[in-house]
């Protein structure tokens, strides 16, 4: 089994558990050095499975893990 980082939108589960607190798609983009529209794509796909959740704050968009999400993170990170 192929562990969580292996998985390209995984990637964004781990720094999204860091300071227990949500990341705006920018903030994820820059931390895994890929861009905006990506970084949405991705958040967009682990939102369909259940691993995040996502809010609207004012202009900015927070993506926040789920208990599921942090679980994956946790068996195989």
């Amino acid at each position: 089994m192929r562990g969580v980082g292996e998985l390209p939108s995984a990637n964004l589960l781990v720094p999204m558990g860091e300071h227990g607190r949500p990341h705006t798609t920018g903030r994820l983009a820059r931390r895994l050095a890929v861009s905006d529209a990506t970084a949405s794509a991705h958040a967009a796909a682990l939102r369909g499975a259940g691993l995040i959740t996502t809010i609207r704050a004012g202009r900015s968009v927070l993506h926040r893990r789920t208990e599921l999400g942090s679980l994956l993170v946790r068996r195989h990170g």
